[in-house]
């Protein structure tokens, strides 16, 4: 069964050297897997190669009653959208990080660690 591109496309363009067969094609302004081209990679690989190099994991599905195309005005939107939601999680988990003040804790760490490396090298 060939892929198709879906909604969660994003638009990075990683699929379109990766594919082994050049199925998957784009005008500028849609993308879309020319069904009678794409063999998901059989033979030339494990796995369907669209879907091992999108970023989202869902830009490249098996091809169901679906969509068709993407167009590239969807995707921008969506791209936006999934890189907005990337650098608020990058954000919060950076000032997560800066805010844990535990100057003991790594001290205590590293000397459990390197007294039970010492025990592991004796035996």
């Amino acid at each position: 069964m060939p892929y198709s591109i879906t909604q969660s496309c994003i638009g990075c363009q990683r699929c379109l050297s990766a594919c082994p067969t050049g199925a998957i094609q784009t005008d500028g302004t849609a993308f879309w897997i020319a069904i009678d081209r794409c063999n998901q990679c059989q033979g030339s690989h494990g796995v369907p190669q669209c879907w091992a190099t999108c970023p989202t994991n869902e830009g490249c599905v098996p091809l169901s009653a679906g969509v068709a195309a993407v167009s590239l005005t969807s995707t921008s939107e969506a791209m936006g959208d999934y890189w907005e939601s990337w650098f608020a999680t990058y954000t919060r988990m950076v000032a997560r990080l800066q805010g844990v003040q535990e100057p003991g804790y790594w001290h205590d760490w590293f000397d459990s660690y390197s007294q039970s490396l010492k025990r592991l090298q004796a035996t």
